[in-house]
């Protein structure tokens, strides 16, 4: 009976000592909460929202072409028997570009001259010495590239939007870092059936004759230019179910912005409603952030923020 009484009082001097240690622990957590250091905002980039001129434009490739290009068909039959003026050559109408020897047996004629039918450049042969030709296989082509043209395919459901007379820039990987231009000069009435696509030229000048037929070009037909248009960095900008927001600093407080998107850039958005030039916009750390969260800006248009001017950043 006494050992019962022993184990009964044994426990019950366990649990007020687990109960006793729980209390001392919280009242020891509310007083480091209170004494403590007081805790820093979510540290954030930020810069100011800003107007400026943004533009729409359709990405496609392309090849340049001679403005005018013809190929060159000799006036008899024969064999190429040689050839006078080599690919990459300029010529003039008229000049002679290969002979054709069109002996037959027991008949000797002179070599027949094939000429171009107009200024340009010999861009490539069709025939190699030796093959025979006749009136209806060409030998060789001739471009005009003192203006060239680019031609590229555009998608059916984008062709509404390209008109003659837009501005076109593109650039080639033949010269990094240089970027040419030209208008849109013809689209096509008809649709390529396989691709569903229209064929359109783009004029350009070229004045140095660095543009060769044959080269690839990525192109950038410009659709709309918007003047003073409310721009952000694509950075700032998360989407989350088809809805676009960011997040704007008002007395160092996070403060969530739905947004309506129009032009998107792969390095900026314009902004049709939700933001105001000069806000605040979180650049970089939105991800840790949520309507009210306490902010610690360290970066501000891309510079460093140092202790002694964050009051200063803070909006």
């Amino acid at each position: 009976m006494i050992t019962r009484k022993r184990l009964v009082i044994g426990f019950l001097i366990i649990v007020l000592a687990l109960i006793a240690f729980r209390i001392l622990g919280r009242v020891l957590r509310q007083e480091k909460a209170q004494t403590g250091p007081a805790q820093s905002g979510v540290p954030v980039a930020v810069t100011q929202v800003k107007r400026q001129q943004i533009e729409e434009t359709l990405i496609l490739t392309g090849d340049i072409r001679g403005l005018n290009e013809a190929r060159v068909y000799p006036k008899v039959p024969g064999r190429l028997q040689r050839k006078i003026k080599e690919v990459g050559d300029v010529v003039k109408k008229g000049e002679v570009l290969s002979l054709v020897d069109r002996d037959e047996p027991a008949l000797q004629f002179a070599a027949a001259e094939v000429t171009s039918p107009l200024d340009g450049v010999l861009t490539r042969y069709f025939m190699d010495l030796g093959e025979e030709v006749t009136p209806a296989t060409p030998i060789c082509e001739v471009a005009d590239i003192s203006p060239v043209k680019v031609v590229v395919m555009v998608p059916e459901k984008d062709l509404p939007r390209v008109k003659i007379g837009q501005l076109a820039r593109f650039t080639l990987d033949s010269y990094p870092g240089e970027t040419f231009a030209g208008k849109i000069t013809r689209i096509s009435e008809a649709l390529n059936l396989g691709s569903r696509s229209a064929e359109v030229e783009i004029y350009s000048e070229n004045p140095q004759q660095k543009l060769k037929p044959g080269m690839f070009a990525k192109v950038d037909i410009v659709l709309a230019i918007h003047q003073n248009a409310v721009t952000v960095p694509r950075e700032a900008v998360a989407e989350l179910g088809g809805t676009f927001y960011a997040f704007v600093i008002r007395n160092r407080t996070a403060q969530r912005r739905d947004l309506h998107i129009g032009i998107i850039k792969p390095e900026k958005l314009e902004i049709l409603s939700g933001l105001a030039p000069a806000e605040t916009l979180v650049t970089l750390g939105w991800h840790n952030l949520t309507e009210g969260s306490q902010v610690d800006i360290v970066e501000f248009n891309g510079s460093p923020v140092s202790d002694s001017l964050k009051d200063k950043a803070q909006p």
